[in-house]
């Protein structure tokens, strides 16, 4: 038999604590029934009552959620990046919107693929209209300018 007592988990004391949360909105609820039918005696004294339970039984819950912190925020997804894609002679220049600082900003070429990734998860990639050999960016005040110099056609 081992000296050292077993320590709880989270997990275990998370649902220690559901159980105690049903256990009281239960009891709240009973009572608020009990009330509500000794004072309204009769059918309305029921439907009331019922009422004022599952509103007690929505709120425990909802509270829970809050305490536990099961709540999240939900960001707002775009659809699709907004950018710009202008092709000259000899370049093709990306102008476009990205979220985070630059230093979260990765640039990868991928034959005729630009892969852009930024902060908050963002990640796009771009089919190129021509061929290229090398790039240049630059990034001020979230907007990201990719300068991509194409390649030069063998004929």
């Amino acid at each position: 038999m081992s000296l050292y007592k077993k320590r709880s988990s989270r997990r275990e004391l998370r649902e220690a604590g559901d159980v105690a949360t049903l256990v009281a909105g239960i009891i709240i609820a009973s009572i608020i029934l009990a009330l509500l039918v000794r004072i309204q005696r009769g059918l309305l004294g029921i439907v009331l009552g019922g009422i004022a339970s599952i509103l007690a039984i929505y709120w425990i819950l909802e509270l829970r959620k809050t305490l536990t912190g099961d709540v999240k925020l939900k960001m707002r997804e775009t659809k699709g990046w907004n950018s710009d894609i202008i092709e000259d002679a000899d370049e093709i220049l990306i102008v476009g919107n990205v979220p985070g600082p630059e230093d979260k900003i990765e640039i990868h070429l991928h034959e005729d693929l630009l892969e852009v990734k930024a902060g908050r998860g963002f990640h796009e990639l771009v089919r190129l209209p021509s061929k290229v050999v090398g790039f240049t960016r630059a990034y001020n005040n979230g907007v990201l300018e990719i300068r991509l110099k194409k390649a030069q056609q063998q004929m």
